[in-house]
């Protein structure tokens, strides 16, 4: 194959004519023959699919060619699934990103512990896997604890040949301790590790023995006071200081305070817990109909304060500690003893804790189905 390619030094014209030789192909230049000359047409025949060669002799390919050969040559790096965890088995089922290679999906896993699989399944082929299998094999991204930090009160094990931190607090302290929550713990080893399980809790040392009715024969360091709630559980406070008086409230013994700061400072100092009776200065003789109370909020009547404003919400699980009325009826928790109040439309103080002796026990049945309710008794309760 032959074409025009620069004008010879004595003036006249020259062509580069390529020939196949071997698996190959050789340039050259030559005279350019005339246009209608017998030359021209046997070197146009005789490379009729040559490739180009320039004016160097260098050859030059076809444009397609070079446009698909990358497409051949390059292949797709290798890749896999990116799962959000993995179970005790070595399985997986929860996908966090799919066709991620290893070091993609293990060093910017967001959610811990992080495992990838090589082979990129499909939709069908993971379902599968999940019922027939429980899942995906895979591997752990962390399969020891070297670069592993878990955080004060955790410690990195390997379990199932995977890294993870797990629960192990440190103390050598090994009598009891009451936590924040009223619990008795048998050591503060105990405690810290429930507040590592459940962080949000934000469990604490109250202070060190069993949990306690009264404040009788309880500690208190750090300047705390001991003080009792309404619930006659046994806390360990700093009584606040209040620089700026605040709006005037009425407490349920019937006295006014500049504000809830100093309501709260008054019951660290008498060390038993005073609830707000409602907002604004105590009124004598008050009734329901001179108070208002906040919305969600019952006003009901009694104490020494005269009414009460008595939240009617309902109660929500949790573990119950029985209380005794001043009705002489048991409730299974302050929550349903708040209930009772609502319902009689009369305060009903808890007298001790646990159950009243003779009495009769207060369960939810007999709340609910208590006669003489009305359509508002029903809703708070």
């Amino acid at each position: 194959m032959c074409r025009a390619a620069s004008v010879g030094y004595g003036g006249g014209a020259a062509v580069t004519c390529c020939r196949r030789r071997g698996r190959g192909w050789v340039c050259a230049h030559v005279p350019a023959p005339g246009p209608h000359s017998a030359t021209a047409a046997r070197v146009e025949r005789r490379a009729p699919h040559a490739p180009a060669c320039d004016a160097t002799g260098s050859m030059r390919l076809p444009l397609l060619p070079l446009l698909v050969l990358p497409l051949v040559l390059v292949r797709p790096a290798a890749a896999g699934i990116c799962w959000v965890g993995m179970d005790r088995a070595g399985r997986c089922s929860s996908v966090s990103a799919l066709r991620m290679t290893r070091a993609e999906c293990c060093t910017g896993a967001s959610r811990s512990p992080a495992a990838w699989s090589p082979k990129d399944y499909d939709s069908g082929e993971i379902f599968f896997y999940k019922v027939l299998s429980g899942g995906v094999p895979c591997n752990a991204c962390a399969e020891s604890c070297a670069g592993m930090s878990c955080g004060a009160g955790r410690r990195c094990v390997v379990r199932g040949g995977r890294a993870k931190c797990v629960c192990a607090a440190s103390c050598r302290r090994v009598s009891a301790v009451c936590g924040s929550d009223g619990q008795t713990y048998r050591s503060l080893c105990k405690l810290r590790r429930q507040a590592c399980r459940k962080p949000a809790k934000h469990l604490v040392v109250d202070y060190h023995g069993p949990c306690q009715d009264s404040c009788d024969g309880v500690r208190c360091g750090g300047g705390k006071r001991c003080i009792q709630d309404a619930e006659f559980g046994v806390h360990c406070v700093r009584c606040s200081t209040c620089n700026v008086a605040g709006s005037l409230v009425c407490a349920v013994d019937g006295k006014t305070y500049a504000g809830t700061c100093a309501l709260r400072r008054a019951a660290c100092e008498r060390g038993r817990a005073l609830p707000l009776a409602y907002k604004g200065r105590c009124i004598a003789n008050a009734t329901c109909s001179s108070v208002s109370c906040s919305s969600g909020q019952r006003c009901v009547s009694g104490g020494a304060s005269g009414v009460r404003c008595v939240s009617c919400g309902r109660c929500a699980g949790g573990r119950r500690k029985p209380l005794c009325g001043s009705d002489r009826r048991t409730y299974p928790s302050w929550c349903r003893l708040q209930r009772a109040t609502c319902r009689a439309g009369r305060v009903v103080d808890p007298l001790h804790r646990g159950p009243c002796k003779e009495a009769v026990n207060v369960t939810d049945n007999m709340m609910t189905n208590a006669r003489g309710l009305s359509a508002l008794d029903m809703h708070v309760l």
